[in-house]
């Protein structure tokens, strides 16, 4: 056994010599022939086709390079993208808000100048329902009993006259509109105080009846309301010196003893958003 186990070493241990003597010979002559004529030429030849190769791996390596850069650069400008889109978000957030308050502020600085004109307690309102096809000449206002509010009381904006209360709960009005059929006001021709009585008709126009053909009314005159009552009302409700409207049409008749004039409403009524109600009833 003894005597095997020797034999297998003698005939493995010249595996791992060989390759050790080769490597050592090799370099060996390569240390004795570096300065000779042909490793020089063989370097050179191995240098400069080895030099494309470097190359190609150079313009590789910088491609990926450049490839990486641009992806981090896309990513980052992404993200810079992503943050100033929200803060323009958030700007023209911020604007119309602030445009909004600008807005309400100027409404009420107007509907306090007017209150400030009349004669009796008012208190403003927002317009919180319409109807919007037109049909229905109302509107409801977001005060009510608890606010002081009566019905008749007289709804108006800083144009004009809009209405007057028909209904009241405790926080909402419903507003019956000048321009309703079933709207009458005494009124006056501002300019040559031509008398009559304006009534809402289908549309968003008033009609001005009962003026005398004698009294001179024209195109552009201004109607206000008269402060008159009407039939065997005591009182008027509306104020006198209130604007309704504007002349725009008058139809004369040769055997009439009256004429009438289309008017055309001071106050947008379907765009509006504030009014005041005026405390009238009492």
């Amino acid at each position: 056994m003894a005597s095997f186990g020797r034999i297998n070493r003698r005939t493995q241990s010249p595996s791992f010599v060989r390759p050790f003597i080769l490597l050592f010979v090799t370099s060996l002559l390569l240390l004795l022939l570096r300065n000779t004529e042909v490793v020089r030429v063989a370097s050179t030849v191995a240098t400069e086709g080895l030099v494309p190769v470097q190359r190609v791996l150079a313009d590789v390596g910088a491609s990926a390079n450049r490839i990486g850069q641009a992806i981090g650069e896309i990513d980052r400008l992404r993200t810079d993208n992503g943050a100033l889109r929200q803060q323009v978000d958030q700007l023209t957030l911020e604007n119309v808000r602030l445009r909004e308050r600008a807005f309400a502020a100027e409404q009420a600085t107007q509907l306090a100048t007017v209150a400030r004109r009349l004669d009796f307690e008012s208190v403003a309102a927002p317009v919180i329902s319409r109807d919007p096809s037109g049909v229905l000449h109302t509107i409801v206002v977001g005060v009510g009993t608890n606010d002081g509010v009566r019905v008749d009381d007289v709804v108006v904006s800083d144009q004009g006259v809009v209405g007057r209360v028909s209904e009241v709960g405790a926080n909402y009005s419903k507003v019956l509109l000048v321009t309703d059929s079933g709207s009458a006001v005494s009124a006056l021709v501002q300019g040559s105080r031509a008398a009559g009585i304006v009534r809402g008709q289908y549309g968003d126009t008033l009609v001005m009846d009962w003026i005398l053909q004698t009294e001179a009314v024209k195109a552009g005159d201004v109607v206000i309301t008269a402060g008159l009552a009407i039939g065997n009302d005591l009182r008027s409700l509306y104020p006198k010196g209130l604007v309704l409207g504007r002349v725009v049409d008058v139809n004369k008749a040769e055997a009439a003893a009256f004429q009438r004039a289309v008017i055309v409403p001071a106050v947008d009524l379907r765009h509006l958003e504030n009014v005041l109600v005026v405390k009238t009833v009492r």
